[in-house]
C-alpha cells in the first residue's frame, strides 16, 4: 500500500445562488412567503406594490367569503428557532461567531435536539471544528435548558448541570445506567452502584421532572393556531376548482421609470449598473413566485387524479404514490417535488391535508390482485400508521398490546405486515413498546 496524490474527473450538481434562492421560495410556507416579499419590496427600489390580492374564493359568489377569513385565522407564537436566535445575539460578539451560531441553530429540530454533527457544520462554513464546539457549548447554555444536545443522555445531563445536580446519584444513572432506567431495572441498578433501591427511585424521580424533548413546548403550543392554506380545492358546479391562495399577500410589479433612466445618455455608468443589478433581482424574484404557483398547480391537478378518493372521503382512503411519481406525471424532478409539497396545505372537502400527506409507501393489504388488472392489494403506509395509532389509543392500559398482538389484529383487518415494520411505525408514531406504555 502507498499513498499519492491523484487527479480524478468528477460530475457535479452545484447550486447557484439564484437556484438556492429559487428553491427556498418553493419550499417556504405562506407566512414566510409574505414575510419575503415585503422584505423583497423594501430593500429593492425597482419593486412596487399593486393592490393585494383579494380572498380567492371571490371568483364564485356561490362561496362565502368568511370561510376563507376563518380559514386563514393565524396565531404566531415565537418559534423555539426565534428563541434561539434572540438568546445568541445577546451572547455572541463576531460575526463569524454568529454565523456559526446560526448554522447549529438552523440544525436543531422541533424537540431541540441538533441533527447534525461539529464536523459537518465546520465543513459546510470552512471553519475550526473546535470553534463550532465552542458556539455550541453556548447554544447548549439556553433557554429550554438541554436544547442542542445530541442524544437524550446529553439532553438529561445538561438539565442536572442546569439543576446543579452534576455528581448527584441521579446524573451517575444518567451517564452510566439510562438504558436499564428506561427498562425500569432498578434493581440491577441498585447492585451496580452500590446504593439501595429506594436512592435509585428517588434519583429516577428526579430524572423524571426533565424534560427529554426541550424543544416540545414551541413545537406543541397549546393556543389556537390556524392553518393558512396554500391551495383552495373546491367543488363548484360539479367541477373541481384548484385556487392558488394569494390572499394577503402584496402583488409585486417593476417600476417602469427606471427604464427611463437606462435610457437616458445623461445618466452615469455607476447609476446604470446599479439599476440593471436590482432589475435583475426584481424580475428573479416575480419569475420564482410564478413557477412556485404553476409548480403547486400541476401538483395538485396530478393529485385530484390519484387521490381523488381521499380527498373526497379523508386520509383514510389515501393511496400509497411517491415523488418519482408525481415528478414523471408533471415533468418535474424528484426533488422539486419534495420541496413544493413541504409546509404546504390543502383545503378540501374532506378537510385541511398537508400536501406531504399524499406521498407515502405501500403497505400489503392481503388481498392481493383483484382480477382486473389493478393491484387492489396496496394500502398506504400513512393509512396503515393511522390504523395502529387508533388500536394502541383503545388497549387497555394496564394489559397494552404487543407488537406481535397488534400485527395480528391488523392481519385480521386485511392488512398484511410484519411485526418489524410495525414496531417501525411505532417509534415514527413515537409510540412506545408495550412494557413502557403498561400502567
Amino acid at each position: 500500500m502507498e499513498q499519492r496524490l491523484v487527479q480524478k474527473q468528477a460530475q457535479k450538481l452545484l447550486f447557484t445562488p439564484k437556484m438556492q434562492e429559487s428553491m427556498h421560495i418553493l419550499q417556504i410556507s405562506m407566512v414566510e412567503l409574505k414575510a419575503l416579499i415585503e422584505n423583497e419590496l423594501q430593500t429593492n427600489p425597482l419593486l412596487e406594490e399593486t393592490n393585494h390580492e383579494a380572498s380567492p374564493l371571490n371568483v364564485n359568489r356561490k362561496i362565502e367569503d368568511n370561510d376563507i377569513r376563518r380559514d386563514m385565522r393565524v396565531t404566531k407564537p415565537v418559534t423555539l428557532e426565534e428563541n434561539l436566535l434572540g438568546q445568541l445575539g445577546l451572547s455572541v460578539g463576531s460575526q463569524e461567531d454568529m454565523e456559526i451560531g446560526r448554522e447549529i441553530i438552523g440544525n436543531i429540530d422541533d424537540d431541540g435536539y441538533l441533527k447534525a454533527t461539529c464536523e459537518e457544520i465546520a465543513l459546510a462554513l470552512k471553519k475550526d471544528v473546535s470553534r463550532v464546539e465552542a458556539i455550541l457549548e453556548i447554544v447548549q447554555s439556553f433557554d429550554p435548558a438541554g436544547v442542542g444536545a445530541r442524544d437524550l443522555k446529553e439532553c438529561l445531563l445538561i438539565q442536572l448541570c442546569a439543576k446543579g445536580k452534576k455528581d448527584s446519584l441521579a446524573w451517575k444513572i444518567v451517564e452510566d445506567h439510562l438504558t436499564s432506567c428506561g427498562k425500569k431495572q432498578y434493581d440491577k441498578m441498585a447492585k451496580a452502584m452500590g446504593v439501595t433501591l429506594d436512592q435509585v427511585k428517588s434519583g429516577v424521580a428526579e430524572i423524571s421532572k426533565l424534560e427529554p424533548k426541550p424543544g416540545r413546548r414551541y413545537s406543541d403550543n397549546s393556543e389556537a393556531q390556524y392553518i393558512v392554506p396554500d391551495i383552495y380545492l373546491k367543488m363548484i358546479d360539479g367541477e373541481y376548482h384548484i385556487i392558488n391562495n394569494k390572499f394577503g399577500l402584496p402583488n409585486m410589479k417593476v417600476n417602469r421609470f427606471y427604464n427611463n433612466v437606462l435610457s437616458d445618455k445623461t445618466s452615469d455608468k455607476e447609476t446604470k449598473d446599479y439599476i440593471k443589478e436590482k432589475m435583475r433581482g426584481a424580475n428573479f424574484i416575480i419569475k420564482c413566485l410564478e413557477q412556485r404557483w404553476e409548480t403547486m398547480q400541476r401538483i395538485t391537478e396530478f393529485l385530484l387524479r390519484e387521490q381523488v378518493e381521499a380527498i373526497e372521503k379523508g386520509r383514510a382512503f389515501l393511496k400509497p404514490l411517491t415523488f418519482k411519481e408525481a415528478a414523471k406525471a408533471i415533468g418535474r424532478h424528484e426533488s422539486t417535488i419534495s420541496r413544493a409539497v413541504a409546509n404546504k396545505y390543502i383545503d378540501t372537502p374532506s378537510g385541511i391535508f398537508g400536501l406531504k400527506e399524499f406521498f407515502s409507501g405501500k403497505v400489503s393489504n392481503g388481498n392481493g390482485n383483484n382480477g382486473d388488472g389493478n393491484d387492489n392489494g396496496d394500502i398506504s403506509s400513512t393509512s396503515v400508521k393511522m390504523e395502529l395509532k387508533d388500536i394502541v389509543k383503545k388497549e387497555a392500559r394496564k394489559k397494552p398490546l404487543s407488537d406481535q398482538r397488534l400485527r395480528k389484529i391488523l392481519t385480521d383487518k386485511g392488512i398484511d405486515i410484519s411485526r418489524r415494520t410495525i414496531a417501525k411505525y411505532r417509534d415514527e408514531l413515537k409510540i412506545l413498546p408495550s412494557h413502557l406504555r403498561k400502567i
